[in-house]
C-alpha cells in the first residue's frame, strides 16, 4: 500500500538547493551554541566592537575574474601570516567576510596560492568538537565539519554538512558546489524529524545532483526504518525542482467493498492554475458497477481572502438479480467554504454551503467524520455585509438554506436583503433626560423563500381548486415550475421609537412605540361555493401592504436584601439581589374589517343549515406572515434572583462565592382575551457548585390553568378549561414540561496546582510536572506528559516515602481529562407523557508521554441503549505516529489505524487500514 503512492516522488522533489541550505542545522550536543554563533552572522558588527578581549584584524586583496576584491578577516586568538608559503592563520573565533561570503569557525586558513579558504573546528580534550564552520552566502547559512572554498573559481567542497528542512534535516558526507549553484552530494540522507538529527527512520541516496530551479537527479535510494534497509525505492530519479506548484497524477488507493466490490478510489489528475488556485480531479470506480467523479479546488488570496469548493457526483449501482441489497441512486455533494480577511473593510463576503441529496451521506459512509453520517440536518449561509461610509447604515445580501434529510424538506432563501439604520438619538444634546435618550431604529428586510413543503389541507376546510395532494413537491429538475410556483416573497419594515427616563433613581421606565409595515406583490382572495361546500382560493397579482404598530411601556427596578450572619464562623454576610420588570403593550385588532387584512368567509355549513363563518388572511402563508388577529393589552413580568454570599479565605481578603447564579420567573396576562387570560409561567435556574466544577441547568412551564378528566364509553379524555388550577384545588398548576442537565468536566490540571504539596492520598490530580524520582520507574521519558499538564518546578524535591509501597495508594500524576453529563427532559400532554434521560461522557487520558486514549460514549434510558461510541487510541513513535478509532458498535461500526511520519512533506507515506460494517470481514 505504501509503494503504490510513491511517495519519493514527493519526497525528492522538496531536496533542492534552496531548502539545503534554508536554515542552520543543530548538532545533538551543540544546539544552543550552534544557533547563536549562526546568529551572530546576521547581527554581530564586523569587526566586534564589544569583545572583552580585543581580537586582531587585517585584509587582503585579492583578484578574482580580473577584479580585484577585498577580504576582511578577524580572529579573537591571533593571525599568523608565513610569507614563505604566503598563507595566513587565523585563530579563535576567526571570520571572514568576502562578498556575500560570511564564514565563522573555530580555525580558518587563507592560502593565496591556491585562492583558497580552509575552515575547520578544534577538538577538545574530552574530543568534542568545538568551533565548526559556520557558512553564510546568498543561498543562506549552514553548519559543517570542514569546508574548502576557491574564491576564484567559486568552487567548493563541504564535509559532513547538516541542514533544517521543512519539518526534518538533510545530511551529506561531502557537498561540492559549482559557481552555477548546482551541487552534488555523497551519501545524502534525508531525516524526517527536526528535533532527532539521530533518528533511525530516513531516505538514504548515494549520490544526488540538485539543479536549483530545474531538477533533481539520484542515484538508487532506499528508505530505511529504525536503520534497516527497505525494499521501498527505486534505482533512479529525475525530478523536476521548481518553486511553483506544478500539476501531475494523483495515484489511486485500491480496496475492497461488501457493497460495491473492489475498487480504486481518489485517482485522477492535480492541476495547478496558478500560485493561487489548485484543483484535484478524481474519480472512483467499483467492480459492481458503481462510480463517482469529484473535483476539490483550493484558493488562496493572501491577506484577502481563501477558501475551497467541492463537487462530488456519486453512481451507485450494483446488480439487482445477484445483489440481496442492490444500490441503485444518484448522489451528488456541493461543499464550498469562504473565508474573507476584511480587516479594516467596509464589506465582507463569506460562505459555508453544504448541499446535496438527502441519501449521499448514507451511501457513502467515511470511516473517519462520523457525524456526517448521523446528521439529519444540513445547512448553508452565503453573505455579503457592509457599511455605507459617513452615515448610519449597514447591508446584508445573503442566501440561506435548510435540508433536513429525514423529513426530505427542502428550504431556500434566495435572496435575502437586509438594510439597516444603527439607532440614532436625535435629541442627545438635551439636557433633560427622556428627551436625550430618546432614539430611533429602522429595519428592512426582503426575502424570496423556495420551499417543497406544501401542507395542503391544513385550513380546516376544503379548497376547491387545490392542485397538490401531498404534503412535498419532489426535489428534482422536473418540478422545478412547482418549486417556483410554490416560493413565496415580500418584504417588510420595522421602525421603532423609544426613550427611557429614572423616577426617583429606583425606577426605570421605558417607553416605546413600534410600527411594522408589510410589502407583498400579491393577496388571496376567498369564495365559498356552496354547491361544493368548499372555499375557492384566488391569487390576485398586485402591490399589497399591510401596517400594524404597537405601544408600550417598562419598569424596571433592583431590590438588595442582606444578611450579616454574624453567627456563622466562615460566611461574612449573605446578599440577595431581585430584579423585577414590568411591561405593558396595547395592540389593536387588526382583523378589524376597516382595515381589510382579514375577511369574513364562510368556510362549511353546519348541520341546522346556519353558516360556518371563519376569519381568514389575505396574506395566509406568505412569507413575513400576517398581521395579528385579535386585540391585545397584555402585561408581561419577570422577577430575576440572584444569591451570593462572602467567604473568609485563608488570606486577608474574602472571597464572594455565588449560590444560585439566576433564578427566574416570567409570564403575561392580556386583559382582552375572552379567555385563558393568564399565560404559562416559566420557571429558571442555574447555578455551579465546588468552585464552578459543576453546572446545573434547570427548566420547567407551568401551566396554571385546569385540566379535567372524564370517562366515555371506555374512553378518557382530559380537557382544559378557564379556570385557575387554585380555583379548582390543583395547586398552582400543572407543570407540562421541564428539564435538567447536569455537566462537570474534570482534569488532572485544575487539581494539580493546588494539590503539589499534598504528600498522601489521592491528590487529585497528583504531581505534576517534572520531578526528582525521574518519572515512573522504568519509563523512557521522565516528567513530561505533554499538552495535558503544564507542570511546574514547586513539585521537585516531593518524594513520599509510600511512593514504593505497592500497597499504599499512591497518586501516579496521568494527566486526563473527563467531561460528564447528564440531561432529563419531561414533557406532559393530554395524549400521554414523555421522559427523556441520558448521560454522555467524553474523555482523555494520557497513559504515557506517548500513549493518549480518547472515548466518547453515552447511555440513552428511554431506548436502553448506547449512544454514539467510539475509542480512540494515539502512539507517538518518533519519527512515526499512530492513530487508531474503532466504533465498537451500532450503526456505523467500523475502525481505522493510521500509521504516518509526522512531516507534513511525508503525509501519503503511511499505512492505512478502514473498514466499516459494509466492509468484507474485520
Amino acid at each position: 500500500m505504501i509503494s503504490k503512492r510513491f511517495i519519493f516522488l514527493i519526497l525528492f522533489t522538496f531536496i533542492s538547493l534552496e531548502h539545503l541550505s534554508a536554515q542552520v542545522a543543530t548538532k545533538p550536543d551543540s544546539t544552543v551554541l550552534i544557533q547563536n554563533r549562526a546568529e551572530s552572522l546576521e547581527t554581530e558588527e564586523f569587526p566586534p566592537k564589544n569583545d572583552t578581549i580585543p581580537g586582531v584584524q587585517d585584509s587582503l586583496s585579492v583578484n578574482v575574474n580580473g577584479i580585484e576584491t577585498t577580504i576582511e578577516y578577524y580572529a579573537k586568538d591571533s593571525i599568523i601570516t608565513q610569507t614563505k608559503t604566503n598563507t595566513t592563520y587565523l585563530y579563535g573565533d576567526a571570520r571572514i567576510k568576502y562578498g556575500a561570503i560570511d564564514l565563522l569557525a573555530a580555525i580558518i586558513v587563507i592560502d593565496r596560492n591556491n585562492n583558497e579558504l580552509i575552515a575547520r573546528g578544534v577538538q577538545d580534550s574530552t574530543g568534542i568538537w568545538r568551533g565548526r564552520p559556520i557558512f553564510k552566502d546568498s543561498q543562506g547559512v549552514y553548519e559543517t565539519e570542514e569546508i574548502r572554498y576557491n574564491f576564484v573559481t567559486q568552487r567548493a567542497r563541504i564535509k559532513g554538512v547538516a541542514t533544517d528542512q521543512p519539518d526534518g534535516q538533510l545530511q551529506g558526507e561531502v557537498i561540492k558546489r559549482n559557481p552555477d549553484q548546482s551541487a552534488y552530494i555523497l551519501n545524502g540522507k534525508y531525516i524526517p524529524c527536526l528535533d532527532d538529527p539521530d533518528a533511525q527512520t530516513f531516505i538514504k541516496a548515494k549520490k544526488i545532483k540538485v539543479n536549483p530551479g530545474v531538477s533533481v537527479i539520484t542515484g538508487p535510494f532506499l528508505l530505511y526504518v529504525g536503520g534497516i534497509p527497505t525494499p521501498l525505492g527505486l534505482p533512479f530519479g529525475y525530478f523536476p525542482d521548481t518553486r511553483e506548484a506544478t500539476s501531475g497524477i494523483l495515484f489511486p488507493k485500491y480496496g475492497d467493498e461488501q457493497r460495491r466490490g473492489l475498487f480504486l478510489r481518489e485517482g485522477g489528475w492535480y492541476q495547478a492554475w496558478n500560485d493561487k488556485v489548485h484543483t484535484a480531479f478524481t474519480g472512483d470506480i467499483y467492480s459492481k458497477g458503481s462510480w463517482g467523479l469529484k473535483a476539490r479546488t483550493v484558493y488562496k488570496n493572501r491577506y484577502k481572502y481563501s477558501g475551497s469548493l467541492d463537487v462530488t457526483f456519486n453512481r451507485n449501482y450494483t446488480n439487482p438479480l445477484t445483489d440481496e441489497n442492490p444500490l441503485d441512486s444518484q448522489d451528488f455533494w456541493v461543499s464550498w467554504t469562504h473565508r474573507p480577511d476584511s480587516k479594516g473593510r467596509n464589506s465582507r463576503f463569506s460562505a459555508s454551503v453544504r448541499a446535496g441529496t438527502s441519501s449521499f451521506n448514507q451511501n457513502n459512509l467515511s470511516t473517519v467524520n462520523i457525524s456526517n453520517n448521523i446528521r439529519s440536518e444540513f445547512r448553508s449561509n452565503v453573505n455579503f455585509s457592509g457599511s455605507i461610509p459617513g452615515s448610519p447604515f449597514n447591508y446584508t445580501i445573503s442566501a440561506r438554506h435548510n435540508q433536513n434529510v429525514e423529513t426530505k424538506i427542502l428550504d431556500v432563501s434566495l435572496p435575502e436583503l437586509g438594510l439597516n439604520m444603527n439607532r440614532i438619538y436625535p435629541l442627545k444634546s438635551s439636557k433633560a433626560d427622556i428627551l436625550k435618550s430618546f432614539n430611533l431604529g429602522w429595519r428592512f428586510n426582503a426575502s424570496n423563500r423556495i420551499t417543497n413543503l406544501v401542507r395542503p389541507g391544513t385550513a380546516g376546510f376544503d379548497i376547491a381548486n387545490r392542485t397538490q395532494t401531498t404534503d412535498t413537491i419532489p426535489v428534482q429538475f422536473q418540478t422545478l415550475d412547482q418549486l417556483l410556483d410554490n416560493a413565496t416573497n415580500g418584504a417588510q419594515h420595522n421602525i421603532d421609537l423609544s426613550t427611557s427616563f429614572s423616577v426617583k433613581e429606583y425606577f426605570n421606565f421605558t417607553p416605546s412605540f413600534n410600527v411594522q409595515e408589510l410589502w407583498y406583490l400579491e393577496e388571496l382572495d376567498y369564495e365559498y361555493l356552496a354547491d361544493e361546500n368548499a372555499v375557492r382560493i384566488d391569487t390576485i397579482r398586485g402591490f399589497s401592504r399591510a401596517m400594524t404598530y404597537s405601544v408600550g411601556i417598562g419598569v424596571s427596578t433592583q431590590i438588595y436584601g442582606s444578611y450579616p450572619a454574624k453567627k456563622l464562623k466562615r460566611i461574612e454576610g449573605i446578599r440577595h439581589i431581585i430584579t423585577p420588570t414590568v411591561n405593558f403593550s396595547y395592540r389593536p385588532d387588526f382583523s378589524d374589517d376597516r382595515f381589510g387584512y382579514y375577511q369574513t368567509v364562510q368556510t362549511d355549513t353546519a348541520a341546522d343549515g346556519s353558516p360556518v363563518l371563519q376569519q381568514l388572511s389575505i396574506y395566509d402563508g406568505f412569507r413575513f406572515g400576517s398581521p395579528t388577529l385579535g386585540e391585545a393589552a397584555a402585561l408581561s413580568f419577570q422577577v430575576s434572583n440572584k444569591l451570593e454570599m462572602k467567604v473568609k479565605n485563608d488570606t486577608a481578603k474574602s472571597k464572594k462565592v455565588s449560590i444560585i447564579d439566576n433564578l427566574s420567573l416570567s409570564g403575561g396576562y392580556n386583559f382582552l382575551a375572552d379567555s385563558f387570560q393568564l399565560s404559562t409561567i416559566a420557571i429558571t435556574a442555574r447555578t455551579s457548585l465546588f468552585d464552578k466544577k459543576v453546572q446545573i441547568n434547570m427548566g420547567a412551564v407551568l401551566d396554571p390553568y385546569t385540566y379535567l378528566t372524564s370517562t366515555t364509553e371506555g374512553v378518557t379524555t382530559t380537557q382544559r378549561i378557564s379556570r385557575l388550577a387554585v380555583r379548582s384545588n390543583q395547586g398552582l398548576g400543572r407543570i407540562t414540561s421541564a428539564r435538567f442537565s447536569l455537566s462537570t468536566n474534570l482534569n488532572s490540571r485544575a487539581n494539580s496546582s493546588s494539590n503539589r504539596s499534598n504528600q498522601g492520598g489521592f491528590a487529585g490530580g497528583g504531581l505534576a510536572g517534572e520531578n526528582d524520582l525521574g518519572g515512573f520507574p522504568g519509563g523512557d521519558n521522565p516528567g513530561q506528559f505533554g499538552s495535558l499538564n503544564d507542570g511546574g518546578e514547586n513539585n521537585r524535591g516531593i518524594v513520599p516515602e509510600y511512593f514504593y509501597d505497592p500497597n499504599a495508594y499512591v497518586d501516579i500524576n496521568i494527566p486526563w481529562n473527563v467531561r460528564l453529563s447528564y440531561d432529563y427532559s419531561y414533557r406532559w400532554a393530554t395524549t400521554g407523557t414523555v421522559v427523556r434521560q441520558s448521560i454522555k461522557a467524553y474523555g482523555q487520558l494520557e497513559l504515557t508521554p506517548k500513549w493518549q486514549l480518547t472515548y466518547n460514549t453515552g447511555y440513552d434510558f428511554d431506548q436502553k441503549d448506547f449512544t454514539q461510541t467510539s475509542l480512540g487510541v494515539y502512539r507517538d513513535l518518533g519519527c512515526w505516529e499512530m492513530r487508531a478509532n474503532w466504533i465498537p458498535f451500532g450503526a456505523f461500526t467500523s475502525y481505522t489505524i493510521d500509521i504516518q511520519i509526522k512531516t507534513s512533506a511525508l503525509k501519503d507515506l503511511k499505512i492505512s487500514r478502514r473498514r466499516s460494517q459494509f466492509d468484507r470481514s474485520f
